[in-house]
């Protein structure tokens, strides 16, 4: 197996942990730039106030020293209250914090190529597999029969909660194997090199025995929901789909079939055309 191969044999995970890094990314505690934008103004409001209202030599040093314990006096307390909406925020919202953190430290190492490295075969093998099962049940739930405008308000709740079951599912799984996860790429020795371009590992056996995850059977059990939850996803949009079509849809073919026959037609008759001018 050659060298490219061997650091790209995992697809799916690595189409995961792109679109995972993908996920906007929070100022932290939510300071905002609005938050700071607000601060200045309130600042610069009260320097003004307080430097007209001083008057005099020390006006304008009065409202400088004014206008920044205010703008330190806000900051804090923004710093406050957003950090106490951080400690209240619900649990959905932290597991996808936390498994973007994780997916960053994979995507640094899948940008070293060293993916089937520094992971151990167990673990990149249900990572692999339950990504390839989140994009099975993600690419039925987009489909253009789930994403109609005229889609019923019972389906469309049924699509937005299994899009979140599953994408819950993938992030638990990331924060479970948390501890198997370098947190930084590994560097190439020698002997690594040499069994890339073989294309066995001969001299080395890293990332085949380390990185163990201590809670890899209750990974699995995720990994198998997952799979099940691909299952049904892409069953009921077969049915659903289905159903469809026998309600009185176009069937899948039917404009080419129409337009193949206008054709034909359209060639009997200058066949008949042309027989009438032999005659």
């Amino acid at each position: 197996m050659a060298r490219q191969n061997r650091s790209k044999q995992m697809p799916y995970l690595t189409d995961y942990i792109q679109w995972a890094v993908s996920w906007k990314r929070g100022w932290p505690l939510l300071i905002t730039p609005t938050t700071i934008f607000t601060g200045l103004g309130i600042s610069t409001a009260v320097a003004v106030f307080t430097s007209l209202a001083t008057g005099g030599a020390h006006g304008f040093n009065s409202g400088f020293f004014a206008g920044m314990v205010s703008f330190l006096g806000y900051m804090l307390g923004a710093y406050g209250m957003s950090a106490r909406r951080v400690r209240t925020e619900p649990a959905h919202a932290r597991l996808r914090r936390e498994a973007r953190h994780i997916a960053e430290r994979l995507e640094a190492i899948l940008d070293k190529r060293r993916l089937h490295r520094d992971l151990s075969v167990e673990v990149a093998s249900l990572l692999e597999e339950s990504a390839r099962n989140w994009h099975r049940a993600r690419a039925a739930l987009e489909s253009p029969y789930w994403q109609r405008a005229d889609l019923p308000t019972h389906l469309r709740s049924a699509r937005e909660q299994s899009l979140l079951a599953v994408d819950q599912g993938m992030q638990e799984l990331m924060v479970l194997f948390a501890t198997s996860i370098p947190t930084k790429p590994n560097r190439w020795a020698w002997t690594e090199i040499v069994d890339e371009v073989v294309g066995q590992d001969f001299l080395t056996t890293k990332g085949r025995v380390d990185h163990i995850s201590p809670f890899f059977e209750e990974g699995r059990g995720v990994a198998q929901k997952l799979f099940e939850m691909a299952e049904q996803v892409e069953a009921v949009s077969r049915r659903l789909a289905g159903e469809e079509l026998i309600a009185g849809a176009p069937k899948p073919g039917s404009a080419l079939e129409a337009t193949l026959a206008e054709l034909r037609q359209l060639t009997e008759a200058e066949d008949e055309l042309r027989q009438d001018l032999r005659g």
